[in-house]
């Protein structure tokens, strides 16, 4: 007994530090958004302005969540869901480490997938576009098991990391739907990302034994980039469960797959092309160019 628990450690170990190494080998591809809901259209009466992650996937292009960029409202909704479904999009900033702002362009954006792709806007002339550090998208989804760690912007440039699990990729461990406007049949990943216990996640039984699905809600991680124990993009924070009572949620993350279409929708879209990637939503509003860009407050 004693041996094996000498073991366990020695791999909880190598697992923690494996984790700092590529949490700082990722880091700088990760960034700060800064998105401005502004205009007679915004619905957000409370908040105008939101700071949450995204990250680059080549020198110009971020990926995040559409819940981060966009919002989805539904006029005169029937019965059946059916109405009038209106998507408004923000203007979004993008904060560096260096904290020189830069505005961007929004390229694609998928609601029901939780997917947004966002372009550097051209520099002023006589300015060379800035290049970012970026990340590699991986080639295949990770497995139930497989280490995943997040990587969030918490608040004034303060980055976080977050280690978890994958619990389950296109498939739900328990009775759990995606919150309005999102495809609850997306293929959403599954992960832990509360109780990590050193590389051996615990059993989740005892906490979700409900007959009727649970809604969730967005996360606190919502647009965080998750990376695989080789440091490749494997999703991105979405949506999370908790059950009345407990403080143990669990996540859930667009997957590969809907990045990948995503990020080759705006690489290919020609002039013209819809933004908004959902058949289902009639009108689309992207408000005047008027968000000036301010410096960011010191810590």
């Amino acid at each position: 007994m004693m041996s094996s628990n000498l073991t366990r450690h020695r791999r909880s170990r190598q697992l923690e530090l494996h984790l700092e190494r590529l949490y700082q080998s990722v880091f700088p591809s990760v960034v700060a958004l800064e998105t401005h809901f502004t205009g007679p259209e915004n619905r957000d009466l409370d908040r105008h302005v939101f700071h949450d992650t995204g990250v680059f996937v080549d020198p110009t292009t971020i990926v995040t969540s559409a819940k981060v960029v966009g919002r989805v409202f539904a006029d005169k909704p029937a019965a059946d869901g059916s109405g009038l479904h209106k998507a408004y999009l923000a203007h979004t900033i993008v904060i560096s480490r260096h904290r020189k702002p830069v505005k961007t362009k929004l390229s694609a954006v998928s609601f029901s997938h939780d997917v947004a792709v966002l372009k550097l806007a051209p520099p002023p002339e006589g300015e060379e576009q800035i290049s970012y550090p970026h990340c590699t998208i991986a080639s295949s989804p990770p497995s139930e098991g497989h280490v995943l760690l997040a990587i969030l912007h918490m608040v004034n440039m303060q980055f976080g990391m977050m280690p978890g699990h994958v619990r389950a990729v296109g498939e739900k461990t328990f009775k759990a739907k995606a919150p309005w406007p999102l495809d609850n049949k997306s293929g959403w990943m599954e992960f832990d990302n509360t109780q990590f216990n050193g590389g051996f996640p615990r059993p989740w039984s005892d906490l979700y034994k409900s007959e009727e699905d649970i809604v969730g809600r967005r996360s606190a991680i919502t647009g965080s980039p998750l990376f695989n124990i080789d440091g490749e993009l494997v999703g991105l924070g979405s949506w999370d469960v908790a059950e009345e009572g407990s403080s143990h949620p669990v996540g859930f993350a667009a997957s590969l797959l809907p990045i990948m279409v995503a990020v080759e929708y705006a690489k290919n879209k020609k002039p013209g092309d819809p933004i908004v990637m959902d058949n289902w939503i009639d009108q689309d509003c992207y408000p005047d160019d008027s968000v000036r860009i301010l410096p960011f407050p010191s810590r």
